[in-house]
């Protein structure tokens, strides 16, 4: 079982966040970034990573751009769920419930399924 936080925005959408490494924001990056709608990050993680492609990979150099590249994308891994919180709150969305299920599907039925549940911690504090 995972841990996902759930947020919700006053006009009724909720959404679901994993607690822990973001596997899509290491592999994806800048891509996953905008997908997520974190524009500024993903600008600047995309000039980043054309920046760092730049450079010619048998060279010293090229190592060095590969290593903060693939720094990059670790830093996305450990970093994108919490960064995905701190967008969501940006956006209007509150903190709602953590709740422990298989995927995000799963997360958000727990939640719904109301307070009785004891795998839900409704009361804002984890």
């Amino acid at each position: 079982m995972k841990t996902f936080k759930i947020y919700e925005n006053p006009a009724g959408n909720r959404k679901a966040v994993k607690r822990g490494w973001s596997w899509p924001g290491f592999f994806f990056g800048p891509i996953w970034a905008f997908i997520k709608k974190m524009w500024g990050l993903g600008t600047v993680l995309l000039i980043a990573v054309i920046i760092l492609a730049i450079f010619p990979a048998g060279s010293e150099i090229g190592l060095l751009a590969a290593l903060v590249n693939f720094g990059i994308y670790i830093a996305c891994g450990i970093n994108g769920n919490g960064w995905c919180e701190k967008n969501l709150i940006s956006r209007g969305y509150e903190y709602c419930a953590t709740v422990s299920a298989a995927n995000p599907e799963g997360a958000m039925a727990v939640f719904l399924k109301g307070p009785s549940d004891s795998e839900v911690n409704q009361n804002g504090k984890e």
